[in-house]
This record gives C-alpha cells, sequence and structure tokens, in this order.
C-alpha cells in the first residue's frame, strides 16, 4: 500500500486525503515521502505545534493570512466577523522571495488536516490561483492532506459559527468551496501498529464510527473504576482541558517533598512563544512522573513519544530517570526543536531555513495530559475522565492512545451521547474512497501526468505576452533607439510565433502517441525519443534566436541613465527565458532526464556591462550627431566629445568628423608656437581658454590629447 501511495503523489497530480485509523503510521508516510520525493514540497499545518511536529511551518506564516474568518463572496459583509475576497486579496503583497518559492512549489502536503478550517484552505486557493497566475484549482499545485476526521475537529469560535453556516455545509476542510467537483481521492491506512488486541480494536473502530454495541459497551465500562488511584505503575491522567491538567501536575509536584529544581530552555533566534514545544522553565522534583515528547533518535531507542518515566535524581545541570519498564537509570540529553521557513536557494531548490531553536529536556510533568497534547502519543496505562466534557471525536483520540484495554481505567463512565459519529466525515469518505483502485488510477494517469509535466516546461506561449509587455515600454521609453527596439521585436516576434506553432503541432503528435501507447499501439521509447528531440530543440532555439539577442540588446542599456523602468521590464522578461531554459535541462519523463548534457551551458542573464564610451561611439558611427546622442542618452554634450575623444586618441575616429577644420587648424599653430616651448604652462584648460577664448572647453580638451599624442 505504501509503495503505490508513494507512487501516486510522485507520479500523477491527482489530489490526495492521507487517512488512517489512530497508531496506523500517517506520520511514518509522511517522513519518508519528504525523505524520497524529487518534487519541489512544503509541509504546512494548522497550528503552531503541529508545524513544528511535522517539520513543516504553519499555514497562516507561509501564506501571511490574517486569523479572521474568510467567507468567500465578493458582497460586503461584517468586517468584525469576517472578510470577504476583496479584503482577502490585500494581504497577497507577497515578498519578492516568496513568490518565487510558491511558484515553484509542486506539492503542498497539509498535516493534521482534521484541525484545518474549510475557510483555510479556501483562502489557499486564492493565494496560489493569484501567485502562480494560473486558474486551476490550488494554481495547479498537487495537494497532499494528511490526518484523521474522526479525531480532533476544526475549532469554530461562537461567534463565527454563524456566518461560517451560511456559506459552508461544515467546518471541515472537505466543504471547501475548492474542492467541490475535485478529482481528490481518499486513500486509508488499515493496519494498525498501537494496538493489537483484536477486542480492543473492535471497540474502537465502534467508537470512530459511532455506533459501540451493547456488549462493547459493557466490556469497555469493565475498566469503569471511580475511586481508583494509581499505587506502583505509573499512569496518566488525560484530561479535555488544559487548565485541570495543569491542576493536577501542580498539586501532585508540591506533594513531594524535597528541592525544586528549575530548568531553562535554550532560545535561540525567532521562536514564537505560542509554538513552544515544551515549557520554557520545566520544574521537577525527584519522584515526579514524566513522560518524554520525542522518540529516541539514537541507535539506543531507550524512549518514544510518550513513554512514562520517574525522576530519581536532579542537580543543577543533570536529570537522571527511571524508564517506565526499565531496570537501570538513565541520564536525560536535551533536544533541539527548530522553527524553519522555507526557502529558494540558487538552483531552485526549496531548502529549509532554521529561524530559531528551542533546546530543552525532552519530557514534561506526566501525571495528567490534555487530549489535544496526546494526539500522536502512545501510552501503556491511561485514567480518563470523559464525562459528558468531551467533543467530538475526543473519546476516540482519548482511548486510542492506550495499547491495551486493560491499560485504561474510566473515572466516570463515557455517556452514549458522545459517542456519535459525524455523518458528513463518514460520507466524504466513502465518496472518495480509493484504496481498491490504486492500480488502476496509477496505470491510467502517471503517463498523461509525465507527459503533461514535459508539455508545461516547453511551452513558449507565454513569451506573447511578455514581449508585448517589453515592447509597450519600450515604446514609452524617452531615450531608447526606437528603430532598434522595434527591429528587435518584430524578429523575436517572429521566431516565437514559428516556435509556438511548432509547440502546438509537437502537443498534438505527443497525446496522439501517448493515447496510442496506453492502448498498447505505439512504443514508449518512440514516446520518450520524441519528447527528448523537442525538449533539445526548443532549448536551442529559444537561447540563439529569442535569450542572446535579447541579452545582447539589454547589454547596451543596463545602467544608462533615464532608462530605470525600461530595464526592469526588460530585465524581468529576460529573467523568466532564464528560468524557461534552466527549467528545460532538468525535464524528466517518468525516470528519464531528456536533455542531452553536451548541449549545457550556463544561461544567465548577467552581462558584461558595455562601457559607455562605446554606446557613444556606436550611436555616432549610426550617423547621429552630438547634439543627438546627448539627448537620447540623457547625458551632456561636454560628456559626449569626452567619449568620443577616447576613440579619437587610439586612432579608431578622425579628429576632423567631430571638430571643425579651422579649430584644428588654429590649434596646430598655437601648439607649435607656444605650446611644445612650455607644456606644463598650459595643462591646465583655463590657460588654452585664455589662448584660444573662441573654442569651448571639451573642444580644447580633445585637441590638446590628440596633438600631445600625434606629435
Amino acid at each position: 500500500m505504501n509503495n503505490q501511495l508513494f507512487d501516486l503523489v510522485e507520479n500523477t497530480s491527482r489530489n490526495i486525503f492521507l487517512t488512517g485509523k489512530a497508531g496506523t503510521g500517517k506520520t511514518t508516510f509522511l517522513n519518508n515521502f519528504v525523505k524520497k520525493t524529487r518534487k519541489k514540497h512544503i509541509v504546512v499545518a494548522p497550528t503552531g505545534i503541529a508545524a513544528i511536529n511535522a517539520g513543516g511551518v504553519t499555514i497562516h506564516s507561509m501564506f501571511g493570512f490574517p486569523l479572521r474568518t474568510f467567507i468567500p463572496t465578493l458582497e460586503r459583509i461584517n468586517e468584525n466577523l469576517a472578510m470577504n475576497i476583496p479584503d482577502l486579496m490585500q494581504h497577497f503583497k507577497y515578498r519578492k522571495d516568496k513568490l518565487k518559492l510558491l511558484r515553484e512549489v509542486e506539492v503542498i502536503i497539509v498535516d493534521e488536516v482534521s484541525m484545518l478550517r474549510a475557510d483555510v484552505l479556501d483562502m489557499m486557493d486564492f493565494s496560489l490561483r493569484h501567485i502562480r497566475r494560473n486558474q486551476e484549482k490550488f494554481g495547479g499545485v498537487q495537494m497532499l492532506f494528511i490526518g484523521d476526521l474522526y479525531q480532533l475537529p476544526p475549532v469554530v469560535r461562537d461567534e463565527n459559527e454563524y456566518i461560517m453556516k451560511q456559506f459552508y455545509a461544515s467546518p471541515f476542510f472537505f466543504d471547501a468551496f475548492v474542492l467541490k467537483n475535485t478529482n481528490l481521492l481518499t486513500v486509508e491506512l488499515t493496519e494498525v501498529f498501537r494496538q493489537k488486541d483484536e477486542d480492543f480494536l473492535e471497540i474502537l473502530n465502534e467508537i470512530r464510527d459511532g455506533n459501540l454495541s451493547r456488549e462493547h459497551y459493557e466490556k469497555l465500562h469493565e475498566r469503569y473504576i471511580p475511586e481508583f488511584e494509581p499505587k506502583e505503575e505509573a499512569y496518566v491522567y488525560l484530561t479535555s482541558h488544559n487548565r485541570i491538567a495543569d491542576d493536577i501536575n501542580t498539586k501532585k509536584l508540591n506533594e513531594l517533598g524535597g528541592k525544586t529544581y528549575q530548568f531553562k530552555a535554550k532560545i535561540v533566534g525567532d521562536f514564537k512563544e505560542s509554538q513552544f514545544p515544551n515549557e520554557e522553565v520545566l520544574e521537577l522534583k525527584v519522584g515526579a512522573q514524566v513522560m518524554f515528547i520525542r522518540n529516541d533518535a539514537t541507535q539506543e531507542k531507550k524512549y518514544f513519544n510518550g513513554k512514562l518515566a520517574e525522576v530519581v535524581d536532579l542537580s543543577a545541570d543533570e536529570i537522571w530517570v527511571r524508564i517506565d519498564g526499565d531496570d537501570e537509570d538513565y541520564k536525560l540529553k536535551k533536544e533541539n526543536w527548530e522553527q524553519k521557513k522555507y526557502s529558494l536557494d540558487a538552483e531552485k531548490n526549496i531548502e529549509e531555513e532554521v529561524l530559531g531553536s528551542f533546546e530543552q529536556y525532552p519530557i514534561r510533568l506526566a501525571w495528567a495530559v490534555t487530549i489535544h497534547k496526546s494526539q500522536g502519543l502512545t501510552f501503556d496505562r491511561l485514567i480518563v475522565d470523559a464525562g459528558k466534557s468531551f467533543a467530538s471525536g475526543q473519546v476516540y483520540v482519548a482511548l486510542s492512545r492506550c495499547r491495551t484495554l486493560e491499560g485504561i481505567v474510566l473515572k466516570s463512565k463515557i455517556s452514549s451521547d458522545v459517542i456519535f459519529s459525524d455523518r458528513r466525515v463518514a460520507e466524504f469518505q466513502d465518496a472518495t474512497h480509493a484504496n481498491d483502485r490504486l492500480e488502476e488510477i496509477l496505470h491510467a494517469e502517471k503517463y498523461d501526468y509525465s507527459i503533461r509535466k514535459v508539455l508545461r516546461y516547453l511551452d513558449i506561449s507565454w513569451t506573447k505576452e511578455s514581449l508585448e509587455t517589453w515592447n509597450k515600454a519600450s515604446k514609452e521609453s524617452k531615450f531608447v533607439d526606437k528603430e532598434k527596439t522595434q527591429n528587435l521585436y518584430y524578429l523575436i516576434k517572429k521566431s516565437v510565433e514559428n516556435l509556438t506553432d511548432i509547440y502546438l503541432k509537437f502537443e498534438k503528435i505527443i497525446w496522439q502517441k501517448t493515447k496510442k501507447f496506453i492502448q498498447n499501439q505505439e512504443n514508449w521509447q518512440e514516446i520518450e525519443s520524441k519528447a527528448e528531440g523537442a525538449v533539445n530543440f526548443f532549448f536551442g532555439k529559444v537561447k540563439e534566436e529569442v535569450f542572446k539577442p535579447f541579452k545582447d540588446f539589454y547589454a547596451e542599456t543596463k545602467g544608462v541613465k533615464g532608462m530605470k523602468q525600461y530595464n526592469d521590464d526588460t530585465r524581468t522578461f529576460l529573467d523568466d527565458l532564464e528560468e524557461y531554459l534552466n527549467d528545460l535541462k532538468n525535464v524528466h519523463l517518468l525516470e528519464k532526464p531528456l536533455f542531452d548534457q553536451k548541449n549545457d551551458e550556463k544561461i544567465s542573464v548577467k552581462v558584461v556591462k558595455i562601457p559607455t564610451q562605446n554606446i557613444t561611439f556606436q550611436l555616432f558611427e549610426e550617423g547621429k550627431s552630438i547634439g543627438e546622442i546627448a539627448k537620447e542618452r540623457g547625458i551632456l554634450v561636454q560628456t559626449v566629445f569626452g567619449h568620443l575623444g577616447k576613440f579619437v586618441e587610439n586612432g579608431q575616429l578622425e579628429i576632423e568628423r567631430i571638430i571643425a577644420k579651422e579649430y584644428i587648424q588654429d590649434f596646430e599653430i598655437f601648439y607649435k608656437t607656444k605650446f611644445i616651448e612650455n607644456p606644463e604652462q598650459y595643462e591646465s584648460l583655463n590657460e588654452l581658454k585664455r589662448e584660444l577664448p573662441h573654442m569651448e572647453f571639451h573642444e580644447l580638451r580633445v585637441l590638446r590629447d590628440y596633438f600631445k599624442n600625434n606629435s
């Protein structure tokens, strides 16, 4: 199942909901997927703690969403209760690095999706469509949702419930507007690793489905022992609210004799207090009951998330515990949790950047713990006071934390009215269930997906709009050479139109061949060969006919005064062309790379800036006057003379072309009669001006340097 599921996510564009009962290995699949996938991915979660545990970031921090409820309408609504589409769009002013990241991502993994509200998922959809300039669902990004809808539900505040009900059938993620008429598949992991007792598993399944039988109700309540108090063995008291758990833990700690030791967490960089994975100051005494909140990552595997222990010795900088079931004491080591953000590296791979870290011992007081904090944990012995305070799904979460029925003690009877199943969840999962169709879907769609991916990278039609934007900017610029830009525009336009026609023909041929292959009438190697030829053809043509001439022209205008806006528009088009060509180098058809490495050369928009005097000389050689050059380039006439004077000095330009013949004759007489006899006196242009007042300073400078070099 896991291999098929990996292939389905990796080799199709299907949106998938991965679910399963508690203890079936959803987190294990997530961890293995992010290690193995070649797709560019990010991991997000609805809450800070869930994000830290999943090794990702919160949805709100990733997308910059406000905390208000979102209603997908253009109509005005009470902004104290919620925001509408225009309100939301104001929050899409992302930095350039965030835009690039979200345009590159191929799959977004949402962990603990049971807590994801429908309106937040719709906000993600609006954001991705806007950022990626793509009106497909989620802007064309594949979504992998992971979680158990029978566990903790989304939180909707009382004041928001009324307005949400007007637009959403339920607060669950599957009732988001974006998922209507979509191809979402539900894949359920079915093997439970946490519990092995068949009777207990049946009880849990019936509670999960909301139909606990009389027989199993009575069997469960054999564990109802209201007067029970733990003696030798360690039990955890599972509660519904933080306050109750904190009161129990504080009371039990105070009952212990001896000294209290405090262990302060080391917090480095940016780590939000709301996302602290443990107490900032851990208070302990010898005899305290604690539980681990991390798995042991070493080879020893001494403990796991939820394993109990007793503190047996303390000093200012050491904690010794006796792990439940062990005979020897164990010295604790600190653990490090990281607050991350995603960014793109130079090769446009998504990398994790650590913003801050939280270093603390991986334990917390554990006479009591809340349902929320128990999610994902495994206990050997539990005391549960379900009563009527538990919300939907919490009874199942509470009982399924324990390995065995015998390990559970009920302090109050579980009322039948808190054992209910939300039919909306069951109906959604039944309608989208795909466990028995994985192989069929994978075979039908993986070839289609891979071909679409190749075509997406090859498609050159986007350049038409970019070219028109650049052409508009060139027409609006006061300083650009209109004749040269129009010549370049028509040259590139012709090439782009030709390449677009070729792409459309290739697209038609490759789909015909793929259809024949699925019908066993075509060889896959023939399709690979066609795709390989297309990738290398488009790389060569776009590089030579579009990218290079455009880059060469940009080199002439880069940095020229008065042309910043024009150059910014030009650079944007060049950046997109660079991205297109570099993406072609990495295109695969299934596992086969298509780019011929023999054609490889570094594609970069970095240009060697043409010296400013060279541009002036080029314009002069094209027949423009000195006054016209000064106006076009936004520089002074004397600067133009200075530029051209350098070419006079090195013999590339005849002096008669820029200075009147009679001025040259006047200066030559002066040079031979006065300058040669006393050159130091006439190094100053002011002295030359006194002798030859009818000439300008810039003319005198060029004449002086010319005669000195040619004397």
